[in-house]
């Protein structure tokens, strides 16, 4: 393969000049040149010089400029912060920034920041039209705030929250003492949330999120994933390890449309026209269990519940009601069904008959839903070759090590060196969770869960506290006894606390009581149908809400089509925002307050050693790390814990919120908020730590010490190895048991919801576009991201911007070279992409060998910034996000709320 390092874009901008440039922006960081800011608007770095390294000090906290929360140290001389670099104390990191993370010095210094209240004096709303924005009082402000909380609860309506997970976000989740009767405040999350992913991680491995034991792996898949090189959660932690595992021999094969740094650096990238991944997943599935015999079929008998007796007729599982409802198993001990926790040799296939019933085992119904995926089958719909489809399933199956087990601290751990992984570029289509399902299941095939080598949760158990005499943050997953399958472990700031997605289903009503329709949702942990809710209440018959708080996000941004997103903020009579700068989406706001620079504040756990930052992997500790102030916040802006604990002590509400607080970090009695003094950032940070990490553990001691780490052990990651009880679903029984109760509820609404993916077993269903056939109409949009351009702020940040105007793509929009010249277009080209609906986005074109014919690729985000009070990203690269089609209940994913991305766009050269 060509090496993608030397395609040249207009202007002879190379990958390679992209990296020196990368590394000059590095450098640049690593003198500390800023002294001020940028100039506004300028965009470019001061020349300034560096100061020794015995000059002033070094100051410990953790990285904000994406949600990973890197260990930094930031070198303050005479109160100026003049160097941010990696703290080699913690794996967070290892010591390491990315070019982003050095250019969070940019931020603290950027002059477009907002650091006082302001409210909106010009009527007129709309992106481009003046505010009249008036410097107010924090007093005011707070005033205000509350007048407009105090009007919804006399009203018994609920706030809209929109935030991204980048901020600190714990108090958004603690804020019921907001409200009253019930009318907490509902978050309304972007579209870059988990959706389907977490979900179908939490009933696979028992954690919401989970990722390849990459140290010890040996053959990786991803798709629609850059884990571990360029994105996810603790990318900066896992990059090391699997970099080190890539030089050891571990072989990456990429599914991806576009060539994003996954792909770059992998042994294989497998082009995939978008939305089609369950086709080739589903097909590789046939082949292992079909045709090649490479499948784990003692993991399957004794780990899954693919030993199930099913009854064909109705799909259900067959149970026995007279001891406790659980699932029978076909003994071949004494050829007799039995519950599953008494069977001695359970058979994995067959037919049989219980109570003259025919029943089939699970696995055998599984294996012939999966008999028609064929290769061909999967060619005709993915683009993918056959012949390499049959190549990667046989290699695939045979790197497994099906059989082989090995010594790990004393432990004997199944061997299974290989791994599928997948994110949320799979999240983003119609049917996204049984997309991942279907690929994932790859794991279940061959028994890599929780093997050496294999499919790991980011925590599944921690057996022994935190640290020495810890009797207080043990845990394990539970089990759900009527199948004798593995629990998840919510993901928590404290620690984690059993859930049961089993439970929930059985146990929870399914009448809806806001616009996100959430109860409809019984698996999902997103509130997406929000957006079609408040614009149009009609479709679900609920009512719009009235206030909407926007805390560091960028709504008209956030989700689908732009001009959609702006109907959702205008459907509101009242928004304020919290947020360091005045952004496309703060034109309809009429309150703004600010938010400091993460450099200038507390926040609360960042890192805890439960949490989706820290992967659950042998090689990476348990960490705890708080947020500290490295210099003082500009004009004394508040944090929004400050903001907040403020604003409950204006309200006479300090002792409800601190009881927020002292349940959402689960702090210890001795350090608990005692409801009586004001709530500040730094006060629960301090409780925070020592609940976590122990006595005299607070602020002070991570001021000295930067993070507390605890080595994981083997029993604690390998957890069927050490003997834990628990099984993975093969067989969603429970699927149709949540649609037979949310049909019930919907046929008494009379509303439109779709049931479709309620099913026991994967299966690939089609996006809506692709069986849209319009001539002209014929490229999928599709946006990816980089290390550079993760989350919130991104293009205004006057370094990453002139990283990224080195960069021969981010700007720009990658056609493929053959799709390219059949149209007439070349590089340098300014081009029109347009969706049937008549939108339109235009950008400059960049040909190359590295994107799927049938796609347009761009870089994901907030690009093309509208805002005047963001001089530096306005304008910069093409939002292609905006073609997406809003408002349409059929695009919308139902089982974890995802939104269907895959849309039919026209590409046109512009004269």
């Amino acid at each position: 393969m060509e090496n993608r390092s030397n395609i040249a874009a207009p202007g002879g901008i190379t990958r390679r000049s992209f990296v020196k440039g990368g590394a000059a922006a590095a450098a640049i960081g690593a003198t500390g040149a800023l002294v001020g800011c940028a100039p506004q608007g300028d965009g470019k770095a001061s020349d300034a010089a560096a100061p020794a390294e015995d000059e002033g000090v070094w100051l410990p906290s953790q990285c904000n400029m994406c949600f990973n929360a890197c260990s930094i140290l930031g070198h303050v001389v005479d109160g100026k912060l003049v160097e941010i670099k990696g703290d080699d104390r913690s794996p967070a990191g290892w010591g390491h920034l990315c070019g982003k993370g050095t250019a969070g010095i940019m931020q603290l210094y950027d002059e477009n920041r907002i650091t006082k209240p302001m409210k909106r004096t010009n009527p007129k709303k709309g992106v481009g039209i003046d505010p009249g924005w008036e410097e107010i009082s924090w007093d005011e402000a707070y005033d205000l705030i509350l007048e407009k909380l105090d009007e919804q609860k006399q009203k018994n309506k609920p706030v809209i929250v929109f935030a991204l997970i980048t901020s600190i976000i714990s108090w958004i989740d603690s804020m019921n003492w907001l409200g009253s009767n019930g009318n907490i405040p509902i978050p309304f999350k972007a579209d870059i949330c988990g959706a389907p992913t977490h979900p179908i991680s939490a009933l696979l491995t028992g954690c919401g999120n989970a990722l390849p034991d990459y140290a010890h792996c040996k053959y990786l898949m991803q798709f629609g994933t850059q884990a571990g090189v360029a994105t996810r959660h603790g990318t900066s932690i896992t990059a090391k390890v699997f970099a080190d595992a890539r030089a050891n021999g571990c072989k990456l094969v990429n599914f991806d449309p576009h060539m994003s740094g996954a792909a770059e650096k992998a042994d294989e990238w497998v082009p995939i026209r978008p939305g089609t991944d369950a086709a080739v997943a589903l097909a590789m599935a046939n082949l292992l269990v079909n045709e090649y015999d490479l499948y784990d079929k003692e993991f399957l008998a004794a780990r899954t519940n693919g030993p199930s007796l099913v009854d064909p007729a109705t799909q259900r599982i067959v149970r026995d009601a007279s001891k406790g409802n659980k699932a029978l198993y076909w003994d071949l001990s004494d050829n007799t069904a039995k519950p599953y926790d008494e069977v001695k040799e359970p058979a994995l296939e067959g037919d049989f008959e219980v109570d003259g019933i025919p029943v089939r085992t699970a696995f055998s119904i599984f294996k012939d839903s999966v008999a028609k995926y064929t290769p061909e089958y999967a060619e005709e719909v993915t683009t993918i070759p056959a012949d390499t489809t049959r190549r990667l399933a046989k290699e695939f199956g045979e790197a497994a090590c099906i059989g082989q087990t090995v010594e790990v601290d004393g432990l004997t751990v199944p061997y299974r060196p290989v791994a599928v992984d997948t994110f949320s570029g799979i999240a983003r289509h119609k049917h996204g969770f049984i997309t991942h399902w279907a690929i994932l299941q790859l794991n279940t095939l061959v028994g890599s869960t929780f093997s050496r080598g294999g499919y790991l949760g980011f925590y599944t158990r921690n057996k022994y506290g935190f640290y020495e005499g810890d009797k207080d943050h043990a845990w394990e997953f539970t089990i759900w006894e009527e199948d004798g399958l593995i629990e998840d472990l919510n993901m928590a700031h404290g620690w984690p606390s059993n859930g049961s997605h089993y439970k929930h289903i059985r146990e929870a009503s399914y009448t809806p009581t806001s616009e996100a329709m959430e109860e409809l949702q019984p698996l999902t942990m997103d509130q997406h149908f929000g957006y079609i809710a408040q614009v149009q209440p009609e479709v679900y018959g609920t009512e719009p809400s009235e206030v909407a708080f926007c805390m560091a996000s960028n709504p008209l941004k956030n989700w689908c089509n732009h001009d959609y997103q702006a109907k959702v903020l205008e459907s509101f009579d009242w928004i304020f925002g919290m947020d360091i700068y005045l952004n496309d989406s703060s034109y309809y706001y009429d309150l703004i307050i600010p938010e400091p620079c993460y450099l200038e504040r507390f926040d609360p756990l960042p890192l805890s050693f439960n949490n989706h930052r820290v992967p659950g992997l042998p090689e990476v500790p348990y960490i705890v790390a708080g947020r500290m102030p490295i210099v003082e916040a500009k004009d004394n802006c508040p944090s929004a814990l400050d903001t907040f604990g403020a604003l409950a002590a204006k309200a006479g509400k300090t002792a409800e919120y601190s009881a927020a607080l002292n349940d959402y970090y689960k702090l210890a009695d001795e350090y608990k908020l005692d409801g009586k003094e004001q709530i500040t950032a730094e006060r629960v940070c301090d409780a925070a730590l020592k609940s976590l990490a122990g006595k005299d553990r607070g602020i002070d001691w991570f001021r000295e010490n930067g993070v507390l780490t605890r080595e994981r052990k083997a029993d604690e990651v390998y957890v069927f190895a050490a003997g834990m009880e628990g099984r993975i679903p093969l067989y969603f029984d429970f699927m149709l048991e949540a649609k037979e109760k949310i049909e019930a509820e919907v046929d008494k609404l009379g509303i439109y919801w779709e049931t479709d993916d309620y099913i026991p077993l994967p299966e690939f269903m089609p996006c809506l576009d692709h069986e849209v056939e319009e001539e002209g109409f014929d490229l999928f949009p599709v946006y990816w991201t980089n290390a550079i351009n993760t989350d919130t702020w991104q293009v205004e940040n006057a370094w990453i911007n002139e990283i990224n105007e080195l960069d021969d793509t981010t700007y720009f929009l990658e056609i493929n070279a053959a799709t390219g010249a059949a149209k007439g277009i070349k590089s340098g080209d300014k081009v029109r992409l347009s969706n049937r609906d008549g939108d339109v986005v235009e950008g400059v074109a960049v040909l190359t060998e590295f994107v799927h014919p049938e796609c347009v690729a761009s870089v994901g985000g907030h690009l093309n910034a509208k805002s005047d009070y963001q001089p530096i990203g306005k304008t910069k690269g093409t939002a292609v996000n905006h073609l997406v089609p809003a408002g349409d209940p059929k695009r919308m994913e139902y089982v974890g709320s995802g939104v269907d991305q895959c849309v039919r766009c026209k590409l046109e050269k512009i004269s």
